[in-house]
């Protein structure tokens, strides 16, 4: 298997989905490195396999009730897609950031 090489790593708080935007959230904090509109998330399954989802905006969140600012990365998805999200559970866990991947 070849390894994608990593450009970012991204503290994932929680993640969500807006199902009428047909479009998955993962809100979060960048740790290392930067990303970019058109790269990939990698949830990882197991250390040799890993699920890409690519990233169709980035937006900065403040929150009311907090000081630090936030990243919100934005997925477009199909609706199979975001079911299979939803069931991962994405949250507090730190997820690699590679420029390369597969929709």
């Amino acid at each position: 298997m070849k390894t994608k090489p990593l450009a970012g790593v991204f503290e994932v708080i929680d993640s969500f989905a807006i199902r009428n935007r047909k479009q998955f959230y993962f809100i979060g904090t960048i740790s290392e490195g930067k990303i970019e509109k058109d790269w990939f998330v990698n949830i990882a399954f197991n250390p040799r396999l890993a699920l890409t989802i690519r990233i169709s905006e980035i937006e900065e969140v403040e929150m009311a009730s907090e000081v630090n600012k936030y990243t919100l990365l934005v997925a477009d998805c199909n609706e199979e897609s975001i079911d299979l999200l939803l069931a991962l559970k994405v949250g507090l866990e730190r997820l690699q950031i590679t420029i390369d991947g597969e929709d």
